[in-house]
Protein backbone atom coordinates (compact mmCIF):
# COMPACT_ATOMS: atom_id res chain seq x y z
CA UNK A 1 0.00 0.00 0.00
CA UNK A 2 3.32 2.36 0.36
CA UNK A 3 4.16 1.72 -2.56
CA UNK A 4 1.02 3.23 -4.53
CA UNK A 5 1.32 6.42 -2.85
CA UNK A 6 4.47 6.80 -3.78
CA UNK A 7 3.72 5.97 -7.35
CA UNK A 8 0.71 8.57 -7.27
CA UNK A 9 3.21 11.40 -5.74
CA UNK A 10 5.80 10.07 -8.63
CA UNK A 11 3.14 10.57 -11.44
CA UNK A 12 2.03 14.36 -9.78
CA UNK A 13 4.99 15.40 -9.76
CA UNK A 14 5.71 13.97 -13.19
CA UNK A 15 3.09 16.10 -14.50
CA UNK A 16 3.68 19.19 -12.34
CA UNK A 17 7.00 19.57 -13.92
CA UNK A 18 5.73 18.71 -17.45
CA UNK A 19 3.36 21.94 -17.19
CA UNK A 20 5.99 24.06 -16.03
CA UNK A 21 8.83 22.99 -18.89
CA UNK A 22 6.36 23.88 -20.88
CA UNK A 23 4.52 27.25 -19.41
CA UNK A 24 8.69 27.98 -19.24
CA UNK A 25 8.81 27.33 -23.79
CA UNK A 26 5.48 29.50 -24.50
CA UNK A 27 6.95 32.11 -22.40
CA UNK A 28 10.07 31.98 -24.09
CA UNK A 29 8.63 32.18 -27.28
CA UNK A 30 6.15 34.96 -26.45
CA UNK A 31 8.91 37.23 -25.41
CA UNK A 32 11.05 36.72 -28.56
CA UNK A 33 7.75 37.64 -30.38
CA UNK A 34 7.80 41.16 -28.94
CA UNK A 35 11.59 41.81 -29.06
CA UNK A 36 10.92 42.57 -32.50
CA UNK A 37 13.34 44.44 -35.22
CA UNK A 38 12.19 48.16 -35.97
CA UNK A 39 9.29 48.94 -37.79
CA UNK A 40 10.22 49.95 -41.76
CA UNK A 41 8.85 52.59 -41.85
CA UNK A 42 10.73 53.99 -38.84
CA UNK A 43 13.56 52.80 -40.62
CA UNK A 44 12.99 54.22 -44.10
CA UNK A 45 12.39 57.43 -42.07
CA UNK A 46 15.56 57.61 -40.92
CA UNK A 47 17.10 57.06 -44.02
CA UNK A 48 15.13 60.04 -45.74
CA UNK A 49 16.10 62.42 -42.84
CA UNK A 50 19.75 61.35 -43.27
CA UNK A 51 19.45 62.32 -47.21
CA UNK A 52 17.55 65.19 -46.46
CA UNK A 53 20.30 66.42 -44.48
CA UNK A 54 23.11 66.21 -46.45
CA UNK A 55 21.28 68.01 -49.13
CA UNK A 56 20.27 70.54 -46.78
CA UNK A 57 24.23 70.96 -45.27
CA UNK A 58 25.13 71.41 -49.06
CA UNK A 59 25.52 75.21 -50.40
CA UNK A 60 25.79 74.21 -54.08
CA UNK A 61 22.45 71.60 -53.61
CA UNK A 62 20.05 74.94 -51.32
CA UNK A 63 21.20 77.08 -54.19
CA UNK A 64 19.65 74.55 -56.65
CA UNK A 65 16.50 74.09 -54.34
CA UNK A 66 16.20 77.58 -54.53
CA UNK A 67 16.38 77.83 -58.20
CA UNK A 68 13.63 75.26 -58.27
CA UNK A 69 16.00 73.18 -60.01
CA UNK A 70 16.14 69.14 -58.85
CA UNK A 71 19.99 69.21 -60.36
CA UNK A 72 21.84 66.01 -61.13
CA UNK A 73 23.59 66.75 -57.76
CA UNK A 74 20.55 65.84 -55.84
CA UNK A 75 19.10 63.11 -57.89
CA UNK A 76 22.84 61.12 -57.28
CA UNK A 77 23.12 62.27 -53.43
CA UNK A 78 19.68 61.00 -53.11
CA UNK A 79 20.66 57.79 -55.16
CA UNK A 80 23.71 57.17 -53.80
CA UNK A 81 22.19 57.47 -49.94
CA UNK A 82 19.09 55.85 -49.89
CA UNK A 83 18.68 51.60 -49.77
CA UNK A 84 18.39 49.74 -52.96
CA UNK A 85 15.16 48.48 -51.73
CA UNK A 86 13.97 51.69 -52.14
CA UNK A 87 12.47 54.28 -54.99
CA UNK A 88 12.33 57.65 -54.03
CA UNK A 89 11.27 60.78 -56.02
CA UNK A 90 11.98 64.19 -54.66
CA UNK A 91 9.57 67.60 -55.20
CA UNK A 92 10.66 70.92 -54.51
CA UNK A 93 7.96 73.52 -53.52
CA UNK A 94 6.73 76.88 -52.42
CA UNK A 95 6.59 77.11 -48.77
CA UNK A 96 3.27 77.25 -48.32
CA UNK A 97 1.86 75.39 -51.17
CA UNK A 98 0.85 71.92 -51.54
CA UNK A 99 3.23 69.20 -51.95
CA UNK A 100 2.26 66.07 -53.36
CA UNK A 101 3.88 63.29 -55.39
CA UNK A 102 3.01 63.97 -58.97
CA UNK A 103 2.23 60.36 -59.85
CA UNK A 104 0.03 57.44 -58.12
CA UNK A 105 1.85 54.51 -56.20
CA UNK A 106 0.40 51.47 -55.75
CA UNK A 107 2.62 51.11 -52.05
CA UNK A 108 2.82 52.60 -49.08
CA UNK A 109 4.67 55.85 -49.68
CA UNK A 110 7.05 57.73 -46.72
CA UNK A 111 7.32 61.61 -47.21
CA UNK A 112 9.86 63.55 -45.01
CA UNK A 113 10.58 67.33 -45.96
CA UNK A 114 13.19 70.34 -44.79
CA UNK A 115 13.03 73.57 -45.75
CA UNK A 116 15.51 75.76 -47.43
CA UNK A 117 15.38 79.19 -46.92
CA UNK A 118 18.27 81.20 -47.84
CA UNK A 119 21.32 81.19 -49.61
CA UNK A 120 22.44 84.33 -47.68
CA UNK A 121 21.77 86.33 -50.71
CA UNK A 122 18.11 85.88 -51.34
CA UNK A 123 15.01 84.75 -49.20
CA UNK A 124 12.93 82.44 -51.02
CA UNK A 125 11.95 79.71 -48.84
CA UNK A 126 11.20 76.16 -50.63
CA UNK A 127 10.45 72.82 -48.79
CA UNK A 128 12.43 69.92 -50.28
CA UNK A 129 10.14 66.61 -50.39
CA UNK A 130 11.41 63.27 -50.52
CA UNK A 131 8.87 60.71 -51.15
CA UNK A 132 9.94 57.07 -50.66
CA UNK A 133 8.50 53.62 -51.61
CA UNK A 134 9.37 49.74 -51.22
CA UNK A 135 10.19 48.40 -54.60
Amino acid sequence: MVMKNKNGWTSVIEVFVSILLIAGIMVVVVNSNTIQKPKISEQIYKEQTLTLKIIQMDDTLRADILNNQLSRGITSTIRNTIPDYLLCEAKICDLNSECILDKTVNKEVYAKSVLITTDMVDYSPKELKLFCWKK
